[in-house]
């Protein structure tokens, strides 16, 4: 299997990402976000929310529409989430020129994302859903979406793939993630996703060193397989500049 790095530099080599046609990274775009726990088995999803709506408001992004699966958290402010209420809040929000960016993190599935509270999707956020939610919520703006759970190389593929968009992955399609526990604060990958934005510059510089920092951690708990995180850049946003 293609490591993520692999295949972007494919891409490279076969033209579908080009300097001439790609974002370049001083070209820092306003942005909206949707950023969802898809569980409240443990609290590491709703804190990674917490923590990553802090850290993308202290860089002016707006609006940011957070979700919940906890019902003791769940308020007008924290609603729960499904498929159409992140659809509803990125398609609001949207206006000409300004990025799109989803988060989802939660327990993973060989065919899908967990988002315990939605019965209209049977619980599961499939490719195909993620796709048509990208569509319908960002249309054709330079657009991220974040999927961090076991098995989530799932969502990196034909039906998600669009030259407008960045998929950055927990894991790779066969691989689990690690970090669920109740001892932990945040999943292993949320974590060093937190630690490596404040020095990235780039979407792909914040996945490098994520990947690293997730291959440390794992190497320290002595894993047999790692998770490999996964990533896809289309062609327009393959500099894209961080917020």
């Amino acid at each position: 299997m293609r490591s993520a790095l692999t295949t972007f530099v494919a891409l490279v080599v076969f033209g579908m990402v080009t300097p001439g046609h790609a974002q370049s990274s001083d070209q820092a775009p306003a942005w909206r976000a949707v950023l969802a726990a898809g569980d409240d088995s443990t609290p590491v999803f709703d804190n990674a929310v917490q923590r990553l709506s802090t850290l993308l408001a202290a860089r002016g992004v707006g609006p940011i529409d957070r979700f919940t699966t906890d019902p003791m958290l769940a308020r007008a402010a924290l609603p729960i989430a499904t498929v159409q209420s992140m659809t509803d809040a990125l398609a609001g929000a949207r206006q000409p020129g300004r990025a799109c960016l989803l988060f989802i993190t939660s327990h993973g599935e060989p065919n899908g994302m967990l988002v315990r509270d939605d019965d209209a999707s049977r619980q599961v956020l499939d490719p195909s859903t993620l796709a048509r939610l990208l569509d319908d919520g960002c249309g054709g703006s330079p657009t991220v979406a974040i999927v961090s759970g076991c098995y989530s190389g799932i969502f990196i593929g034909a039906v998600t793939e669009a030259p407008n968009r960045i998929i950055l992955t927990a894991a790779r399609d066969d691989r689990t993630s690690f970090g669920c526990g109740h001892e932990e604060t945040y999943t292993y990958y949320d974590d060093c996703l937190f630690r490596s934005w404040p020095d990235s510059k780039t979407w792909l510089a914040l996945y490098r060193a994520t990947d690293a920092c997730v291959h440390e951690k794992e190497n320290r708990l002595g894993v047999p397989l790692h998770s490999e995180p996964q990533a896809y850049f289309g062609a327009q946003v393959a500099n894209l500049a961080l917020p």
